[in-house]
């Protein structure tokens, strides 16, 4: 009989880590790390979680040490906010505290985040008690221009900078206005290593797309080959779609529209100078 595969996270030296496990008897798991580290470890240790289901990125253990640290309590969340949390997903907590006798309310962005370099983190963004104002508007040792303010506060649209570290390391970043957080907030942007579905991006598209443009991407499917015009909502942290041809067909009724518009104020015009 094939031994079972199971995807699992496994904490080693206070790190939760992803990796792959087989039991022979479902009692003791072989585990392999992602970093190629193997080892014996029994069910039921609380340092082996297995994956809920496909789409989680983080450990249930991990989501909860990291939200605690915020002040967040995981176990008392919602099963569907505690499953987006665990997926990367970015939640809007609101809770509420006495201070001076008074009662306030305290609102964050929290969100679990991944780097390759220094592993799991937990990024927090609390709300600002006034809406951000040009000469705050700063990321990533980024000051963000006028236009690129009112293209973000005015025109609620998003957009792409470069921004650096304190090494001088420079990279794109995408950013617009939350208002539930009176702020500007920053996502990762589209690269040479992002997948749609299935396959890369090629530096041009990542480009494009991160500029807020619609380039053409057409991608193999069961059904044969299909092309996509494709957006991404960093908000929603996913692509959008559209099919490029019931995109032409929209664009040829809007002209179509037109053109009956502009005949029918042209006959309208010509009755009245008669």
């Amino acid at each position: 009989m094939e031994k079972q595969v199971e995807k699992v996270f496994v904490k080693i030296n206070q790190v939760w880590q992803k990796g792959t496990a087989v039991s022979e008897d479902g009692q003791v798991f072989k585990v392999k790390t992602n970093d190629n580290l193997s080892f014996e470890i029994e069910k039921g240790n609380k340092y082996l979680e297995f994956q809920k289901f496909p789409a989680q990125q983080f450990a249930v253990g991990d989501a909860k040490e990291r939200l605690e640290g915020a002040y967040v309590s995981f176990d008392k969340l919602p099963e569907n906010i505690q499953d987006a949390i665990i997926q990367g997903r970015e939640y809007l907590h609101s809770s509420s505290y006495i201070n001076d006798g008074k009662m306030r309310e305290s609102v964050k962005m929290v969100q679990m985040l991944y780097s390759p370099t220094s592993g799991s983190k937990l990024d927090v963004q609390i709300k600002r008690n006034e809406p951000v104002k040009l000469e705050q508007a700063k990321a990533y040792n980024h000051q963000f221009t006028q236009a690129e303010f009112d293209t973000m506060v005015k025109d609620g649209q998003t957009i792409s900078f470069m921004g650096s570290s304190t090494n001088g390391e420079t990279f794109t970043k995408l950013a617009y206005y939350e208002p539930k957080l009176n702020d500007i907030r920053t996502k990762s942007a589209l690269t040479a290593n992002t997948y749609f579905y299935g396959q890369k991006l090629t530096p041009q598209q990542a480009d494009a797309i991160n500029k807020g443009l619609e380039p053409e991407i057409t991608i193999d499917t069961k059904k044969g080959k299909k092309t996509y015009l494709v957006s991404y909502s960093p908000r929603a942290e996913k692509f959008i779609t559209k099919s490029v041809e019931q995109s032409k067909m929209n664009k040829m009724e809007v002209k179509s529209a037109i053109t009956v518009g502009e005949k029918k104020r042209k006959r309208v015009s010509q009755g009245v100078s008669l």
